[in-house]
């Protein structure tokens, strides 16, 4: 007679592997030890917690490890924020603007949408439907803890420079890049550092 551990698989998916450092496919499982006769189980015993185990490196984590994005992911919700601040940009103020929408387009090229160009920017105008209550910056708020300091900053300026495009600030442009930075965890002083320092002006 001998114990053995059982494992019974009931999710698999792709994850980012702590140990690795990179995304890796995963199973996620329970166990339970059994009692084993002749090769054969036959008294299951205790349980055994469920675990993450990597593919690669065959580490073992507790679940809370997929709350944790994968790159891919990461950069999925990266070009979405990206796309609804330029366009939370635009509709604050330079909608019209060809300076404004160049600007915008240029930014969501820069974050890997190489196909993105005016005649998508104009759709996703329309789908926005000309909201200025900001609701849509709700996506901010999934990607902001998984973002150090400087990216955060760095997407407050993507979107200032399409908001400074045709011209100085509008009210409903700083409304919109101070409520996009609070989202983001940003104080209203570090936003507008980043609005005076995208202007050329000295920050305060």
């Amino acid at each position: 007679m001998s114990v053995r551990h059982l494992r019974k698989v009931l999710e698999a998916g792709e994850f980012h592997c702590p140990q690795c450092g990179g995304d890796r496919r995963f199973q996620f499982g329970v166990g339970r030890r059994h009692l084993v006769v002749f090769d054969i189980p036959v008294l299951p015993l205790s349980r055994t917690p469920g675990s993450v185990e990597c593919a690669v490196c065959g580490g073992k984590f507790d679940r809370s490890v997929l709350a944790v994005p994968t790159g891919r992911r990461l950069t999925e919700m990266l070009r979405e924020v990206t796309r609804t601040l330029v366009i939370g940009a635009l509709i604050a103020g330079g909608e019209s603007s060809p300076a404004a929408r160049a600007t915008a387009v240029a930014a969501m090229r820069e974050v890997g949408v190489t196909a993105y160009g005016d005649e998508v920017l104009s759709i996703d105008l329309y789908a926005h439907g000309g909201d200025e209550s900001y609701e849509s910056l709700a996506v901010l708020d999934a990607l902001a803890d998984h973002l150090a300091h400087e990216g955060r900053v760095r997407l407050i300026a993507v979107a200032a420079h399409v908001a400074l495009a045709d011209g100085p600030y509008r009210t409903l442009e700083v409304d919109m890049l101070l409520s996009a930075g609070a989202r983001l965890g940003l104080t209203r002083a570090e936003v507008d550092r980043v609005l005076d320092e995208a202007a050329g002006h000295t920050p305060r």
